[in-house]
């Protein structure tokens, strides 16, 4: 007996130790009796979780009904809270408890195989007694006394890998997979976990007792407040050791999550007081995408600063990879790399590299900034700079350009090194400077801004001292829009060159280099509603123009408005009677250097009672066209104030049939539009008056359906003709879009046309038959065809037609025909032809008949690879003066880097209808010193 009290006391001094050796402090066993339930079973029933509850918001979770001591040792939670002790005194603080041994967190087999709620307590206390390996320290379980804070007696299972979770994985593992990641143990620090809601079944909250609900749901919001600004962490591993309040070090595939940021590494070690996590070998760091792996790491979860050695990264915004000898971290996605690689393209592939000393990636700018830069290009250093600022994220910045060279017959060999200002988002400007072998220096500069009301677009270029002319050269072109509010709008028109060879000197395609006037003008109109259904608009206009004379063909020079004020108004449905009435009208000063100067006033007043309805309309209109000159004494006229009255009247008609139809396998509609037009304007001679701004219209459909063939008011034609139309539509049934258009015209005149632009006047002979076809003639081939006939003479006067075939994009072939009789006669093919992945070529030939000589010629090829792209092209171009010029294009486009050489895609899109752009993007971006 006396041996038997021995053992008992031996043991009760063995309890007794250890619990006053325990990191946390537990509160007397609680009087009240045992009310047990069951515990929710789960998967993660078995996972040993380490929460810090001291930290969370101060706040703590409890039951209306209690736990014995042994129950709460049964469960899978390891508590760190810090309870007072039964002896302690009541001004003692946690803060004066001296930390307790350093605790081994691995599943003990207490906890593995702990009781269940409901355990007996003879069951209960042989666990208490079992025996502990060697080295493994019993974990004192939290003891619950009246009037305390209870601990959280729910489960609380470790995520069995933060990574799969990251990554969304669904749990599809095997058994034994299972059953080693629920052994796994881990930590979530609690501090930065938001108040636990109440739940059905779940324990309640209390602030060290009864509180009202109002201070719960404040110290609630304090908290998720708080778990906002830094998200909670979560560590996994296969062993978890150390203080929780100090320093946890997960051994064994350690996993640390904290919010967008994930950190994996063989053994990691994280302080709760610092947040500073070290970590080594086989280190992983992911955040949005962002893969860095390396050696060692050490990172404050905080102020997001730290380093890594030996990394490689991969950049999802950038599509961008590399290297480097260490990595440090500067803030919240800022990244410095010392002595490390750049490149776009894919693993395993070097084909072109950025080496730097120092390279900073500012993540939220999305721009690079590289000390001490080599670019090397299959191996061969092609670029060195001491500094270099780019943009991977193809978005706008200020910044030199990459330098573009080129080749030209009349300019030489070229160099431009471009600079990029972005002023602001809505306005930005590029200045480039251009050397060239023949000219000298060319400074160029182009300004753009767009407004919520107001747009406008600036072109400067100046060359100095030409080394061929010995003259200064320039070039400017502006152009500004702008509403101005209550109904006004402007604008500013204004280009002009240096002299009239500039453009065939310095022009890179024949629509620059064939311009003959250039626009000067300023306009000023107000417009405004009249009634609920009509408009009224007053324009002033100052025009003239810069005329750029070919020796071997001069045109006539346009004449000067000084200035022009022309009205319009439009009234539908007048009182309700349904007659439209219009009246336009214009008041212009002409002058011309060496031609009849005068004044002119132009009025047109008409009617139209339109009569519509669903399957067709007719529209009688009549009108009363009056003109009047002053052209004074200088004009030698007999008639200084000649004036010509016109009536004009027209009479509009047409119907519209559809049906539905079945054409290859799929559903349409066809229309079937049948329209008459007649006009009828009497003659009057006016080989007496002046020509200010008529011109002879080319005939089409429009023209065909016009009241008058002249442009401008001096040119008022005879008239007694009808015009017959009919068209067909073959339109989608599913989408209403147009797929095919075929249409026919006849124009029938009772009278031979004695008004025309030559003096003395003639008969005007003309095409009197159209026909065309535009739209798609299968999925992959469509036309656009024009031809118009005399049938007094039996010829063909005009001519227009194009082919296009498009199988694929980055696959295209076009072909035009152009004749107009007396004019011109020319051929015109063009494509683009993906042969492959990564080999295309590109062709034009622009040949006339005619003259027999090509007028632009253009032959290149592209090779793309991934991650960059080398095109060349060699373009021919005949100039205004029947001279030619020949030029030579050579880029290499590095994908997300930059561009080096002379850029062909603008002459491609302008004379390869339907190219596209294919392979590489690059942002073309690049500072320098």
């Amino acid at each position: 007996m006396k041996l038997r009290f021995i053992r008992s006391a031996g043991w009760l001094f063995l309890l007794f130790c250890l619990a006053c050796n325990a990191h946390a402090d537990l509160p007397s066993l609680s009087s009240k009796p045992e009310q047990g339930r069951p515990a929710p079973s789960g998967e993660g029933d078995d996972k040993p979780v380490v929460i810090d509850t001291e930290s969370i918001g101060g706040h703590h979770e409890y039951e209306s009904d209690t736990r014995n001591e042994s129950e709460l040792r049964s469960r899978s939670t390891i508590s760190t809270d810090q309870i007072k002790k039964p002896n302690q005194k009541a001004g003692r603080t946690a803060k004066d408890t001296p930390p307790g041994p350093q605790q081994n967190y691995t599943p003990s087999p207490a906890i593995k195989t702990g009781s269940r709620a409901g355990t007996s307590a003879q069951e209960s206390e042989k666990a208490e007694n079992m025996v502990l390996p060697g080295g493994v320290e019993r974990l004192p379980g939290p003891v619950v006394e009246e009037g305390e804070p209870r601990l959280r007696t729910r489960t609380q299972s470790a995520p069995g890998s933060l990574s799969a979770q990251k990554r969304g994985e669904k749990s599809a593992r095997t058994p034994a997979a299972a059953e080693a990641d629920q052994d796994r143990p881990g930590f979530a620090e609690g501090e930065r976990i938001g108040g636990h809601r109440e739940e059905a079944g779940d324990a309640k909250l209390r602030l060290a007792g009864e509180a009202e609900p109002e201070a719960i749901e404040q110290k609630l919001a304090e908290v998720e407040a708080e778990t906002d600004k830094q998200p909670p962490v979560f560590v996994v591993a296969d062993r978890l050791q150390g203080h929780v309040e100090e320093e946890i070090e997960a051994i064994g595939k350690a996993e640390l999550s904290a919010g967008a940021q994930f950190i994996s590494a063989e053994r990691m070690k994280y302080n709760q007081g610092t947040n500073d996590a070290e970590a080594q070998g086989n280190v992983r760091v992911e955040k949005e995408g962002d893969i860095l792996e390396g050696s060692d790491l050490k990172f404050n979860l905080l102020s997001k600063t730290g380093q890594l050695s030996e990394p490689s990264y991969r950049l999802k915004d950038a599509s961008s990879r590399g290297y480097a000898g260490m990595l440090l971290f500067e803030g919240e996605n800022q990244y410095r790399l010392q002595k490390a690689n750049y490149t776009t393209c894919p693993v395993g592939d070097d084909s072109w590299v950025l080496q730097v000393t120092d390279l900073k990636l500012d993540n939220d700018k999305k721009v690079g900034t590289a000390k001490n830069v080599k670019l090397t290009f299959k191996e061969v250093p092609i670029l060195y700079t001491p500094w270099m600022n780019f943009s991977y994220s193809g978005e706008r910045k200020s910044g030199l350009l990459a330098p573009t060279y080129g080749t030209g017959s009349r300019t030489g060999l070229e160099l431009a090194l471009p600079f990029y200002w972005n002023i602001a988002p809505n306005y930005d400007a590029t200045f480039s400077a251009r050397m060239m072998s023949k000219r000298g220096l060319a400074i160029n500069n182009e300004f753009r801004f767009l407004g919520q009301n107001s747009s406008s677009n600036l072109l400067a270029d100046i060359v100095p001292h030409d080394l061929d002319t010995q003259t200064t050269r320039w070039r400017t072109s502006f152009w500004h829009n702008h509403y101005l509010g209550a109904g006004f709008s402007a604008r500013l028109d204004y280009n002009r060159v240096s002299d009239a060879t500039y453009f065939r000197d310095f022009g890179n395609n024949l629509n620059l280099t064939s311009r003959t006037n250039l626009l000067q003008q300023g306009l000023l109109s107000y417009n405004r509603g009249l009634g609920d259904d009509g408009t009224f608009n007053v324009t002033s206009l100052v025009q003239s123009f810069q005329t750029i004379q070919d020796p071997l063909a001069t045109i006539v020079v346009p004449y000067k408005r000084l200035p022009q004020v022309g009205l319009n108004a439009n009234k539908p449905d007048v009182f309700g009677t349904g007659v439209d009435v219009n009246l336009s009208g214009s008041w212009t000063n002409f002058s011309h250097p060496t031609l009849v100067n005068g004044r002119r006033i132009v009025l047109f007043p008409s009617m139209s009672y339109p009569l519509r309805n669903s399957f067709g309309f007719i529209t009688p209109k009549v009108g009363m066209h009056y003109t009047r000159y002053s052209l004074g004494e200088a004009a030698g006229l007999s008639d200084e104030n000649p004036s010509r009255t016109l009536p004009i009247f027209s009479l509009d008609s047409g119907l519209a049939f559809d049906r539905k139809m079945s054409l290859g396998g799929e559903s349409f509609t066809q229309t079937l539009e049948p329209r008459v037009f007649y006009v009828y304007v009497p003659f009057r001679a006016q080989d007496q008056l002046p020509n200010f701004d008529s011109a002879k219209t080319d005939f089409s459909f429009a023209q065909m359906l016009a009241e008058n063939r002249f442009s401008g008011s001096d040119r008022i034609n005879d008239a007694n003709q009808v015009t017959f139309a009919l068209t067909t539509r073959l339109l989608e049934s599913s989408t209403g879009r147009e797929r095919l258009r075929l249409a026919v015209g006849h124009q029938l005149s009772f009278i031979d046309r004695r008004i025309t632009l030559e003096t003395p006047q003639t008969i005007d002979r003309r095409p009197d038959f159209i026909a065309a076809v535009s739209g798609f003639l299968t999925p992959t081939i469509s036309t656009d065809t024009s031809f118009q006939f005399d049938q007094t003479r039996l010829l063909a006067d005009v001519v227009r037609s194009g082919v296009s075939y498009r199988p694929e994009p980055g696959r295209v072939l076009n072909f035009g025909y152009r004749f107009t009789r007396d004019v011109l006669h020319q051929v015109d093919a063009s494509s683009q032809w993906r042969w492959s992945e990564r080999w295309q070529t590109v062709a034009r030939l622009n040949y006339s008949l005619q003259d027999k000589r090509i007028l632009e010629g253009l032959a290149g090829v592209e090779y793309n690879a991934c991650c960059w792209s080398l095109r060349f092209v060699l373009q021919h171009l005949t100039l205004a003066t029947q001279k030619s010029t020949t030029a030579a294009f050579l880029q290499l486009e590095l994908n997300g880097l930059m561009q080096i050489g002379s850029n062909p895609l603008t002459v491609l899109q302008r004379s390869i209808p339907g190219y596209i752009r294919t392979g590489s993007q690059g942002s073309g971006l690049i500072e320098g010193p």
